[in-house]
């Protein structure tokens, strides 16, 4: 994730993929191990594909930045995870605003319904100060095990589903800027949801969800004033931020996931400002969007006197951006709301 918030401006898949391959009906305990153990077995490929993209960084200079060795390694990673699930890998190579050369990874999952899909999307470039694996190897590593589930022919979605692995998001969110202007209104019509998934390992994370009807910034004009800063200050981002396109079906999408993270118990916060944060960015307006993000945010000494910068999780845009600060247990929760996201948008 690109934004980091200043204070003094800014503020399974275990119901998963069940196994059926019994022709008796499981009693309870049985169905109990069952989910334990898909749930274990989730866990283990989505830190394997952390530690694979830990060591790339550490091979490569200690991070996975557009342009660099360790990016490329992390593209070809991403290829031959596609290769192992027979799917086809296509690589789209852009030039960012700094005229490095970067390349999205497109993996198209075709369904049943050929005029409808759903992208969900993930940047899998790091900064250049840190490995990325919360940001976003963690992303990366929840599309794998997306790519693996629906390219078997039993869970083929109703629904076409892109895996879109972009890159430079880290350096002005260039790789989904660049694909999406070049879709053409067409294929805009087609695309019922673009979700984004980003920083989704956070240990004790705070739910954040995208808001896209903008009721939240009442509470944001709020939170600037309480701290003294003048209208003139925070005016012109509210303005921006008020200001952002959005598309008719954006709520729907919002309510869905807020109902999703409801029905667990867990508390939400509504944040338009993630909107803007990351690759959900260059579809706002042009398809329906969300986004899945878990925060843990966290204060640290600005370089300036005084300053207070928050961070949206522990060692964010860091060296010690390492697994050992995921929780796998965040990156199947974010894994079971993109099934209930496809699930009731009629994908798979």
């Amino acid at each position: 994730m690109t934004m980091k918030k200043i204070l003094c401006l800014t503020a399974l898949m275990t119901s998963i993929f069940m196994l059926s391959a019994c022709s008796h009906t499981p009693n309870q305990n049985q169905q109990v191990t069952m989910q334990i153990n898909t749930s274990n077995l989730i866990e283990q490929r989505l830190m394997s594909h952390l530690s694979a993209l830990e060591d790339i960084a550490a091979a490569h200079g200690g991070n996975r930045a557009v342009g660099t060795d360790g990016g490329k390694a992390t593209a070809t990673y991403i290829i031959e995870e596609a290769k192992k699930a027979g799917l086809h890998a296509q690589m789209l190579p852009f030039e960012n605003r700094n005229k490095i050369v970067g390349q999205n990874i497109i993996i198209e999952i075709k369904g049943k319904n050929p005029d409808l899909a759903t992208i969900i999307g993930a940047h899998y470039d790091s900064v250049t100060t840190g490995p990325g694996i919360n940001d976003n190897g963690t992303g990366v590593a929840v599309l794998l095990e997306l790519l693996q589930h629906y390219s078997k022919s039993e869970n083929h979605p109703q629904n076409t589903i892109y895996l879109a692995f972009w890159d430079s998001e880290e350096d002005g969110i260039g790789g989904s800027q660049d694909f999406v202007a070049k879709m053409t209104p067409e294929q805009l019509k087609g695309i019922k949801a673009y979700i984004n998934v980003d920083m989704v390992g956070t240990k004790n994370p705070n739910i954040l969800v995208a808001d896209v009807d903008k009721s939240s910034l009442k509470d944001l004009e709020a939170q600037f004033k309480s701290a003294g800063l003048s209208e003139s200050d925070y005016k012109p981002m509210i303005d921006g931020l008020k200001s952002l396109p959005s598309h008719p079906e954006d709520t729907a999408l919002e309510e869905h996931l807020k109902s999703f993270f409801k029905a667990k118990n867990l508390t939400i916060k509504e944040d338009i400002t993630t909107l803007t944060a990351s690759d959900t960015s260059p579809f706002l307006g042009k398809v329906p969007v969300t986004s899945i993000i878990l925060f843990n945010e966290q204060e640290r000494p600005g370089s300036n006197e005084g300053e207070i910068i928050l961070d949206f999780a522990p060692c964010y845009h860091q060296a010690c951006d390492t697994k050992d600060l995921v929780d796998p247990k965040s990156m199947i929760m974010a894994l079971e709301a993109i099934q209930h996201l496809l699930k009731v948008t009629n994908t798979q």
